[in-house]
């Protein structure tokens, strides 16, 4: 196939290789969305195999849909998508012509619609192409839609006009009472808890990648922050591998048994864009689950330890957290103290 370019490129430099993909897959297949995560400005290397290296073209013809992916040249490859609801799908065709991502980004900084901020562990700046209906005065027609974690904005496809989409939602989070007395945290009975699994799961992605680091641990457990062995569902741990670019997770079940490493960008930046470096040491989860006041009535919560960057985090002045969710109201415990903070 030849050595791969390096260089970057954009969304139109690879349109003539996914259509000439596509055709080969889809019948009258046409072009209808474009989509990839850049850099803040607005370029996407051509390295590698990785999807992630790549823009992602997205085909319809008949009332099915095509993605191929693919950087200038570079034909990495190809998919049919078959979305659970499609009335959102795209089925108009792009027009031959928009502004390329860096003027969009230009445009938009210059009208303080987005600021892209540089993130040196991951590119997480989506921007998408594609035909959008009228909309809160906009007429209907060609937009690039741009996000960053929760800061999103639009462009014409032109990249003239621009509009910010709304303002980051104030925060519902409501602190613990400081003169409440505070509990203490304890372990639970079980000790199938995160802290159990940490040093396991963290050789194995390792194992693969030297420099691997903690992005996310998450699991449906029992209420006293031990996995619940009758729903059989197990901790699951995220890992950045940066000397591959890429994310690896593995499980921990009632066994007490870890998963086979499994690669690939499970969040594609959609919420890990938040996410910084977590440290492997923490407040396991039962004692977390331990200092929440009252009883979750629920059978079953839902718990994450995640490490949020500055301006990211749901918790004023703290990053490093332990989430209970149990039902509508999610609780925050500091990762590291053991200390209840809040909820909202």
């Amino acid at each position: 196939a030849g050595e791969l370019a390096l260089a970057a490129a954009g969304p139109a430099e690879g349109r003539a290789t996914a259509a000439a993909e596509a055709g080969l897959r889809l019948g009258g297949a046409e072009l209808v969305e474009i989509e990839g995560f850049t850099a803040p400005d607005g370029s996407i290397p051509c390295s590698g195999r990785s999807f992630s290296n790549s823009w992602h073209y997205k085909f319809h013809s008949g009332g099915q849909w095509l993605i191929v992916n693919a950087c200038g040249e570079n034909f990495i490859n190809a998919a049919r998508h078959n979305p659970y609801r499609n009335t959102d799908e795209p089925r108009k065709k792009l027009p031959y012509a928009f502004a390329a991502p860096a003027d969009v980004l230009r445009q938009m900084e210059k009208d303080g619609a987005f600021t892209p901020k540089p993130n040196p562990l991951s590119r997480d700046v989506l921007m998408r192409v594609r035909l959008l209906p009228a909309a809160q005065g906009r007429p209907e027609g060609c937009y690039w839609f741009v996000s960053q974690g929760k800061t999103k904005a639009l462009a014409d496809c032109a990249g003239e006009k621009t509009w910010a989409l709304g303002a980051p939602a104030k925060s519902r989070f409501k602190a613990a009472d400081p003169a409440a007395p505070g509990l203490k945290p304890k372990k639970a009975k079980s000790r199938l808890t995160a802290g159990k699994f940490m040093a396991g799961a963290l050789a194995l992605a390792r194992a693969k990648s030297p420099g691997a680091y903690l992005i996310n641990i998450e699991g449906i457990i029992a209420p006293d922050g031990s996995l619940d062995c009758g729903s059989n569902i197990p901790w699951q741990y995220t890992f950045a591998l940066p000397e591959i670019n890429n994310f690896a997770r593995t499980g921990a079940d009632c066994g007490g048994r870890l998963s086979a490493l499994s690669l690939g960008e499970f969040d594609r930046g959609k919420d890990f864009a938040g996410l910084a470096k977590a440290s492997a040491s923490f407040r396991d989860s039962d004692e977390a689950a331990s200092v929440v006041p009252g009883k979750c009535q629920h059978k079953r919560v839902v718990m994450k330890l995640r490490n949020y960057k500055p301006g990211k985090s749901p918790v004023p002045g703290h990053t490093f957290l332990w989430e209970l969710h149990c039902g509508s109201q999610h609780h925050y415990i500091d990762a590291v103290k053991g200390l209840y903070l809040g909820r909202e």
